[in-house]
Order: structure tokens, then C-alpha cells, then sequence
């Protein structure tokens, strides 16, 4: 049971008493109004689908709570679209455009003669009306866009209120306060506000700098955030007096919700921003890998290893686009620029530290990662996207399956609407809290998000000096800039914390101290220079401007604004948030990567903490024309999942991920494969075939066994080693899927090979790097020892990324890992081409003492997996038989249930876990035969 979960459980007796008293009430009658003409306006003719598990409907009250504790039957709506989401893994093979449908709900303006089940008239003040569909999607109508934002704020606070309360308060840094005192929550508190520490007068005046920022435009934007706030409030007088209208997880909360103010939606975009929308900041754990393979390797050789393991412009990285988008290629590097902490891997010091007795929020890390992953826990990169054009499409217009990973929610964390007023059409997915459509299609054109993780942040060092004169503190409060000794400014977060039933931790008043330099938040203190005491600053792009990217998200709903690629692309250029952009309509496909990506003084070095003193600074922002973009590329294919946009686009500071080996190359490769069986001509549903088999197939066995099975080719091998090669390479001639051959089976129908991969990926891992990189520590390796084990704590990224790594369920899977230096090592072992190969300062390491120990390495790697298997397994020698690993032994699971995602109960009623597929979350699949 999760932790949000075990908040809200109780006997179903006390629910079903409360329940007799509390009954609900139905909405206040409305006048009929005369429905919109289905499918006005819209270009797709029924071609646009889409899915979003696990339903549309988030709201349960204490009538419907008590009957799911009595009987187990769920609202209506709320997990209606669950069965077709998790049975596409086992019906895309015998998928037909005609039975699309089976799998995808239709997203055509308007609801179909028939369907509309409920029709709402939120106020009589408002000329907005909201008809509901059989799927219970809101479909808006407003006869302004004032009108049409206030419908979408009552609608959202109709699907998802407690959900959205749970963001403003998380992005507001006072988590703790709604949901009760824990290390976790606090964690949260903790981080959001090293990350985006606004007071409610500072968020609302980022929404009212909007009309000076952004001319019309902005103003549009800010009356429509106003007006949506004032839809939420309306939706929050409605509970006040039907009690069947709020949600049932208030009771356990101990607070009905608050009124609603334009500061609570900056609080929510500023996790969208943070989560999914920004990359960097890892300079100053860049500075500590850089600083220990120094250390191992001498200065020269450390240096080049550390370039090496970065892997900024790797020359087989595979890319979204083919033409080369020259950023952060720095000049000669100018060394006074590079500011080095004196113990880069050394904890910092005077960071936020109001936090309860017992929560070290260093020394309780682990176990806090562990709690949060059960509440809000999200892959840290959205996915994915196919995009074919004209020139492949059977019908002559371009085809796009694509949608973004936000991970699995109980209600979903992305809620779908169709929203239209005289001057806006748009259809598709929303983050409640925010209103607007961010991710679906106009009148005829699609577009969909992936993250792309450039670099938006930077780390800085500010030297700390005292204005008498005097030596500065430690963790002094004044920072030299420009010759100047100045204050920081000081903000301090206070949240009273209490506990809720059933919940943990004790009472308590929670102070969180931030400051901040002109450069950005301070995230604690440590040296530099032998001993001068320097304050640890981030320096991000979209701070303070949260809610700008709105006026592009805006711009996509207006079609006197929007009618072509082109103009679709100007959209996506004032979108601050760094995320790969991809649009169809019946002409053309289009990519844009966006974001606000700084332009970095020539000198510095893009990987390491700077100097904040002033000579470092920014000199302005990547201007639109040099972000990768393309329309029509030449291959007639556009993919991503989140990788690489472009050649020479260097790779973010904390994105070390961007080799040779990369899980778009699964669609590539699924996209090529239906290219080839249908004459170079695909449909709608040949793209969803190729999205859905890369959705089953295990990166670590396609990209490390064509490597390694050659290297061993001819070698003799113990028979139990040999039969777990020859296991391994049927897998891999049959594409590597982790898939059970029906959906009632308990085990995968390729069990042994899947074993012996999530164990043997490890193993490698370590026997080729661990002579260079274990003396730096280990992280979450436990007992087991297996594919949940976390990575080196010099170098920051994981080593393998399996589906449920961590414990987490997430679903997204393969999103960095080390297949690319397993693969570039093995290749280089067996003399093949390497574009940008390991240098000498790695290779002198491997596997001991270099490449001649690495046969011997592999070797004891090939015998350790075996043993460790038949452990696992009873005691069986037969490697074809095997079913479980350490980790599926310790966790008391099939390999299966083990994969298996998991929805997140950010509320009282759960979902049940479906069989892993690495697929969107929400996804769309478009095809539009006319244009306006």
C-alpha cells in the first residue's frame, strides 16, 4: 500500500455511515442547450485517436468511496480506458485500422450524436457550457475565451481536484502541510524550493508581467488564468453545498481545499517546468568525477577520461534530426573562468535544514527516494514519437503515433478535454492546475512533447565575502560580484505540519531558509581556492518566468495564429521549457526543439561550476533559428525518445547518456522493419505496430549480445555458460522482448533469456568498470546485487534502466544507462569502428589493467551470472528453465509482476497493475486528409 494510500484507509463501515449522512446531491439543474455540431471546425474526419489511462473521471465521493469499500466497484470513468491501454501490448499484431478504435478513443471536436451523457452550466454568469461524452471528457464551449477558461477551470476541478491540490501544494514546497509530517514529504518540500522558492505575491507577479512581456498576447494569457482560477473557485463554491461534489480524500485530509489564486497555477507549471522541462545544474558532481579520475588517472589522462564518459558530441549518438545545430562548442577554455570546489564530492553545508528530528535529508536519502517514488514519482524524460510523412504514408498524408511518459497515476496526472470559444479550438491532454490543451491538435494539425533535458541550468560558484572587510563566514550571506560585496536576499517557507489519520510522523512546524544571489538559489556552501569559503548557486533560464511558455501553448489553440508547420513553429520557439516538439497535419511534419538555452561566455567550460563573480556571465539566449528544427526532413521519418536532438547540440552537463546506443534506435529500427514489409508505404496502424514492439523490447540484449556474442564467438566456455549464450541468442535473433506470449500467462514467454540479461548487464558492467570507477562508492546495491542496483556514485547515471528499477514501476524504461560504454568498449575489444572511441586514460583501466584482462574479466562476469542464477532458481543447472532473479526472489514476484507499472494513488481509490510496456502515458495517433 503506498503512503497516500494508507493516509486514506479505513474500515468501509465508517465510510458507509458517512456516506448515509453526506449523500450526494445532484448539480444544480441547467437549461438544455443545443449541442455542437460534431466534428465542426475539424479537419482529421474521425482519424485523430487517443487513450489516457486509466480514465477520464478523478473525483470520488463518500457514496462512491463507500461502495468501492463495500463492493469494490469503481466510479464511472475512471479506469475505462485502462483495458484497452494495457491490451495494445498483446493485440498490435493483429491490429487493423478498422480496429484501432478498440484500443484509442476518438478526439474529434465535438461529441458524436447520441454520446452526451451530461450537460453543465457552470454559473449563470459565465456563457460557457460543458458537455460530458460517454468517456466523460469535458467538451467546452465558451462564447469568449474569458468564458471558455473559466469552463476549464470548473471542469478541471471537477475531474481532478484533489489532484491538483496535491501539485500547488508540492510546487508551492509545502507538501508536508496538506498531506501530514514525513521525511519524504519534506524531502519534496526541500527540493521544490531549492528549485523554484516563489512567495504567493512573487508567482502572481509573474502572471501580471505577462501583458508587458508579451504584448496582446500576454494579456490574453493573463485574463485567461485569472478567468480559469475563477472557474476552479466556482467549482469550490459548488462543494460548499452538494456535498456528492467533493472529493472524499478532503476527509483524510483534515481541510476542505482552499480557494483558488493565479499564484497556485505557477506553482503547478513550476513542477511541469522542473520535472520534465529543464536539464543541467550538474557541475559541481561533474567537477567531483572530474576531480576523482585525476586522482586515479593523473591530470591529463583524468581529463581525457572524463571528456570520454561524457559523451557531449558523440559521434554515433543517434539524433532527431540529421543537420548539425552547433551549441555550447566552446572556444579555447579560459581557466580563470572554471571555479573548482576543494572537495567537489564533499556534502554541502547551510542548505534549507528546518526539517523534523530524524530527517537527515542526506543520511535518509535512500530510504526517503523509496517513500516519494510511491507518491510522485516520475520518469525524469517524457516520451516518445514516430512521424512519418507524405512520402511513406499509403494514403498520401503525413502519420504520427506520439504522446508524452508522465508516468501512471491514480487519477492520471494528465486529464484530456476539448476546448473551444470563437478564437480558440484545441483538443487533446492538460495538466490540471494549468487549463490549457499543452499536448493534442488543432482543426488540422496535431502536435505532441517529448523532454529534451538541454541545458537550461548552470551551476555557479559566488565567493562569500563580509562587508566589514573582515574573513567571511563559512556559510556567509554576502557574495562578491562585479567588485561588489552584496546580501543575498533571504526567504523563509514556514508550513505547519500535522498528522493525518493513518499517516506517519509527529507535529510539527517546519522552517525552510533560501537564499538567493542575483545569479540564482543557493543550494548550500563548501570551499574553493584552498579553504575561501563559496556558496553553491543554480542559475536557471526559466527562473521567474514559469508561466511564460503559456502564451505559446495558447498560440497553438488559435488558428488565425496557427494554420501551418511554420507558424505551428513559432509557437513552440516561446516555449521557455526545453522539450523536443513534433506537429502533422495533412502537408507536412515538423520538429522544434525548444527552450530557453543560454549562450554561454566563449571561455568557459560548459561541464563545470563557473565563477559568479561577473566575469561568466550569459551573454544572452540561443536565438530561434539555431534550436534543432526541420520540416519534411529528407528521410521522411522523425523520432525521439529523448534522445540527441541534432548533431554537435552538446548534451547537457547532467546528460552523460548520448552514445552509440540510445532506445530510439528501437523505433528506428521497428519504423525501417514495417518500411520494408509494406512497400514504403504505412498506415496508421504499421506505425502503431512499430511503436508497440519497441514498447516489449529489452535495450540492454539489443544493444550489449550483438557485441558480446561475437567477442566470445569460438571460445570455450563452461556448459552452463555456453547454454546461457545460446539462450541469449535466440532471444536476440527474435528481438529481445520482455513480453509474456499471453496476457493470462505468469511468466514471460522468453523468461530465461530476460533472467539472464537483467543479471548479466550488471555483471558486465562491473567487471569492465568497476577497476576504474568502484574506488569513488556504490550506490543501491543491496542484497541482491541485481538489476535494480543503482550505479557508481563518482559518475551520474545509473547502470541500467530496467522497467522497474528502484522499486519504481514507472513504466518508461531504458532511458540512460551504460549500454552505450558497454557497447563502444566491447567493439573497440573486437577492433570494429567506433566514432568517438575510448581514449587511454579509460582503456588502461579496463577490466584490471587494460583490454588484455578483459577476456578473463568477461569470463568471471559469464560464471558469476550463472552461479548467481541458479541460486535464484532452487538450485536448477538448467539455464533454460530459469524464471526469477535475485531481485524477483527478494521481492516475492514474477519477473512479470516484478516489471509490472503500477499507478500511484494520489487519492483514495487505486488502480490495479497492468504488464510493462515503455510506451506513452498519453498518447495520440493522427492522420489529417485536408486543410483548411
Amino acid at each position: 500500500m503506498n503512503r497516500v494510500s494508507a493516509v486514506f484507509k479505513r474500515p468501509s463501515s465508517i465510510f458507509a455511515s458517512a456516506a448515509l449522512v453526506l449523500v450526494t446531491s445532484a448539480a444544480p439543474a441547467a437549461a438544455t442547450a443545443t449541442p455542437p455540431t460534431y466534428r465542426a471546425h475539424d479537419y482529421a474526419d474521425g482519424r485523430v485517436l487517443s487513450i489516457d489511462p486509466p480514465g477520464e473521471n478523478g473525483l470520488v465521493n463518500l457514496t462512491q468511496l463507500a461502495q468501492f469499500e463495500l463492493t469494490g466497484q469503481r466510479p464511472p470513468n475512471s479506469n475505462d480506458q485502462l483495458g484497452p491501454y494495457a491490451g495494445l501490448l498483446y493485440g498490435a499484431p493483429s491490429l487493423t485500422d478498422a480496429s484501432l478504435g478498440a484500443y484509442y478513443g476518438d478526439e474529434s471536436f465535438g461529441i458524436a450524436p447520441g454520446s452526451i451523457t451530461r450537460t453543465e452550466h457552470p454559473t449563470p454568469g459565465q456563457p460557457v457550457v460543458i458537455y460530458r461524452d460517454t468517456r466523460d471528457i469535458p467538451h467546452i464551449y465558451g462564447d469568449n475565451d474569458g468564458a471558455l477558461a473559466f469552463g476549464a477551470g470548473y471542469a478541471q476541478a471537477e475531474d481532478r481536484l484533489f489532484l491538483m491540490d496535491v501539485l500547488r501544494h508540492y510546487g508551492e514546497g509545502r507538501l508536508s502541510e496538506f498531506l501530514g509530517p514525513s521525511c519524504a514529504d519534506e524531502q519534496m518540500d526541500h527540493d521544490q524550493l531549492l528549485l523554484a522558492p516563489y512567495t504567493p505575491a512573487q508567482a502572481q507577479a509573474q502572471v501580471d508581467a505577462l501583458p508587458a512581456e508579451f504584448g496582446a498576447q500576454g494579456a490574453l494569457a493573463r485574463q485567461m488564468m485569472y478567468s480559469y482560477v475563477d472557474g476552479v473557485n466556482a467549482y469550490l463554491a459548488r462543494t460548499a453545498t452538494d456535498p456528492g461534489a467533493l472529493p472524499a480524500d478532503y476527509a483524510a485530509a483534515l481541510q476542505p481545499p482552499r480557494p483558488w489564486s493565479v499564484a497556485d497555477v505557477v506553482y503547478v507549471t513550476s513542477l511541469i517546468g522542473g520535472i520534465f522541462g529543464d536539464g543541467g545544474g550538474s557541475e559541481v558532481h561533474n567537477a567531483a568525477l572530474l576531480q576523482y579520475l585525476q586522482g586515479q588517472l593523473g591530470p591529463a589522462p583524468g581529463r581525457q577520461a572524463f571528456t570520454d564518459l561524457r559523451q557531449r558530441n558523440d559521434a554515433d549518438a543517434p539524433t532527431t534530426v540529421d543537420t548539425a545545430f552547433p551549441y555550447e562548442i566552446p572556444g579555447p577554455l579560459a581557466p580563470a573562468l572554471t571555479a573548482m570546489p576543494d572537495d567537489a564530492g564533499k556534502p554541502l553545508t547551510g542548505g534549507p535544514a528546518g526539517t523534523t528530528p530524524g530527517c537527515d535529508l542526506v543520511a535518509a536519502g535512500q530510504a526517503a527516494t523509496t517513500v516519494v517514488a510511491n507518491l510522485l514519482a516520475m520518469p525524469q524524460h517524457m516520451s516518445n514519437a514516430l512521424l512519418v510523412s507524405a512520402q511513406h504514408s499509403g494514403e498520401g498524408h503525413p502519420i504520427a503515433v506520439f504522446g508524452p511518459q508522465v508516468s501512471y497515476f491514480a487519477p492520471g496526472i494528465l486529464m484530456q478535454e476539448d476546448l473551444h470559444s470563437p478564437d480558440y479550438d484545441a483538443e487533446g491532454a492538460s495538466f490540471p492546475g494549468t487549463g490549457l490543451v499543452e499536448l493534442g491538435r488543432g482543426q488540422d494539425f496535431a502536435w505532441s512533447a517529448t523532454s529534451a533535458g538541454s541545458d537550461l541550468t548552470d551551476q555557479r560558484l559566488e565567493r562569500v565575502c563580509d562587508p566589514t572587510g573582515a574573513a567571511p563566514a563559512p556559510t556567509g550571506k554576502y557574495y562578491e560580484f562585479n567588485g561588489q560585496c552584496l546580501p543575498m536576499t533571504h526567504e523563509t517557507f514556514t508550513e505547519t505540519a500535522v498528522p493525518k489519520p493513518g499517516g506517519v510522523g509527529a507535529p510539527a512546524v517546519i522552517t525552510h531558509d533560501i537564499y538567493l544571489t542575483g545569479h540564482g538559489i543557493v543550494q548550500g556552501w563548501t570551499t574553493a581556492d584552498g579553504g575561501a569559503p563559496v556558496a553553491v548557486v543554480d542559475q536557471r533560464s526559466t527562473y521567474g518566468h514559469e508561466v511564460d511558455s503559456v502564451v505559446g501553448f495558447l498560440r497553438w489553440g488559435e488558428p488565425a495564429l496557427t494554420h501551418d508547420a511554420q507558424s505551428w513553429m513559432t509557437g513552440a520557439a516561446q516555449i521557455g521549457y526545453t522539450f523536443n516538439w513534433f506537429y502533422a497535419d495533412s502537408r507536412d511534419i515538423a520538429y522544434y526543439n525548444s527552450g530557453l538555452d543560454p549562450v554561454r561566455h566563449a571561455g568557459a567550460d560548459p561541464d563545470l561550476p563557473t565563477w559568479g563573480t561577473g566575469g561568466a556571465e550569459w551573454q544572452g539566449f540561443l536565438p530561434a533559428a539555431q534550436h534543432p528544427h526541420a520540416i519534411d526532413p529528407p528521410s521522411g521519418v522523425l523520432t525521439s525518445w529523448n534522445n540527441k536532438p541534432a548533431p554537435q547540440f552538446s548534451a547537457a552537463d547532467s546528460q552523460y547518456g548520448y552514445g552509440p546506443a540510445y532506445r530510439v534506435q528501437m523505433l528506428d529500427a521497428q519504423i525501417q522493419a514495417q518500411l520494408d514489409a509494406h512497400a514504403g508505404r504505412l498506415t496508421r496502424t504499421n506505425l502503431v505496430q512499430a511503436m508497440e514492439t519497441a514498447a516489449s523490447q529489452d535495450l540492454d540484449g539489443l544493444t550489449t549480445l550483438p557485441e558480446l556474442l561475437p567477442y566470445l564467438a569460438g571460445r570455450a566456455e563452461p556448459a552452463g555458460v555456453r547454454q546461457m549464450l545460446d539462450v541469449l541468442a535466440g532471444w536476440n535473433a527474435t528481438g529481445d522482448h520482455r513480453r509474456k506470449a499471453a496476457p493470462g500467462d505468469t511468466q514471460y514467454a522468453d523468461h530465461a533469456a530476460v533472467a539472464i540479461m537483467d543479471v548479466l548487464q550488471t555483471k558486465l558492467i562491473r567487471a569492465l568498470f568497476d577497476p576504474l570507477l568502484a574506488a569513488g562508492g556504490v550506490t543501491g546495491v543491496g542484497s541482491t546485487g541485481g538489476a535494480s542496483a543503482t550505479g557508481y556514485s563518482v559518475l551520474p547515471m545509473q547502470w541500467v534502466n530496467t522497467p522497474n528499477s528502484g522499486g519504481a514501476h514507472l513504466g518508461s524504461a531504458y532511458d540512460g544507462g551504460y549500454e552505450s560504454y558497454l557497447v563502444k568498449v566491447l567493439r573497440q575489444l573486437r577492433n570494429a569502428p567506433v566514432g568517438t572511441p575510448f581514449g587511454s586514460g579509460v582503456l588502461s583501466r579496463i577490466c584490471g589493467s587494460g583490454p588484455a584482462d578483459c577476456p578473463a574479466a568477461i569470463d568471471r562476469a559469464l560464471a558469476d551470472t550463472y552461479r548467481t542464477l541458479v541460486s535464484a532458481n532452487g538450485g536448477s543447472t538448467d539455464a533454460a528453465s530459469w524464471t526469477s532473479t535475485p531481485d524477483t526472489v527478494a521481492a516475492k514476484q514474477t519477473m512479470p509482476q516484478y516489471d509490472a507499472i503500477a499507478f500511484r494513488g494520489i487519492g483514495i481509490v487505486g488502480q490495479p497493475d497492468i504488464d510493462w510496456q515503455n510506451r506513452p502515458t498519453f498518447q495520440q495517433v493522427a492522420e489529417f486528409g485536408r486543410h483548411r
